[in-house]
């Protein structure tokens, strides 16, 4: 039996605030695929993102998650289930890195040892020393520290989905690229399936098993970096270049 796509959109429209966004989005994404969106400030790509964990519903066509379309899922249940990474990380300052890390497991009522046991491991995948950091407050960490517990919080539960919206765009360039790494050297392990936006299509280029490219609302290319990067279409053109 073929396995269906980890997530797939369907001829999806979506509006916010009465404005439409997205306009017959068809899209399918399989398990263990990075998938980076990319386009201009509006294109639609972080409305495509929350469609999945049903931060927004669609006007028309469908969103399915592991072959279950998102309106037959239970919300709270379906965001355990899709990890999520956000540019300014949102972790919660009067929590530990260790608390905050642990935050879904507890919420799962995983038993303690089984969570510190995991708070420890994640640390450790994202290079921060346990013993140094998992007693620390997120205003004691730089940058790029806290962008790696809030991945390390991301995959805590160990979703088969991460959503990923713009999780580099803050950091300086030699930070962006040692998390370029570490992502790599994550996902490579993991194997998740991952949805990432962003604006730096060389981020695109070096993450993202495939790329689709948003220009109003409508995806208009879609293909493997490679693929992108000898595309003739002018709109493509002008972001690559």
């Amino acid at each position: 039996m073929t396995q269906p796509p980890a997530v797939q959109f369907t001829e999806v429209s979506a509006s916010r605030g009465g404005r439409g966004v997205l306009h017959e989005v068809s899209l399918s994404i399989g398990a263990g695929e990075t998938v980076a969106l990319v386009g201009r400030s509006g294109s639609g790509k972080t409305t495509l993102l929350r469609l999945v964990n049903r931060l927004l519903d669609p006007d028309r066509g469908e969103v399915r998650v592991d072959g279950r379309e998102t309106r037959q899922w239970d919300a709270i249940a379906l965001r355990r289930r899709t990890g999520y990474v956000i540019q300014d990380v949102g972790l919660f300052p009067h929590f530990t890195v260790a608390d905050n890390i642990a935050t879904v497991p507890r919420l799962l009522a995983w038993p303690e040892a089984r969570v510190q046991s995991r708070v420890d491991e994640l640390l450790t995948m994202v290079d921060l020393d346990p013993a140094d950091y998992r007693r620390r407050w997120p205003d004691e960490l730089s940058g790029g520290q806290r962008q790696r517990v809030g991945l390390a919080r991301a995959l805590a539960a160990d979703p088969p989905v991460l959503l990923m919206d713009e999780p580099f765009g803050a950091l300086d360039p030699v930070t962006k690229g040692e998390l370029h790494a570490e992502f790599r050297k994550v996902q490579s392990s993991l194997h998740r399936t991952v949805l990432i936006v962003t604006h730096d299509i060389a981020e695109a280029m070096a993450l993202a098993d495939r790329i689709a490219v948003l220009c109003d609302g409508r995806v208009i290319a879609c293909d493997t970096p490679a693929g992108v990067r000898v595309s003739d279409d002018p709109r493509v053109r002008s972001l690559i270049a």
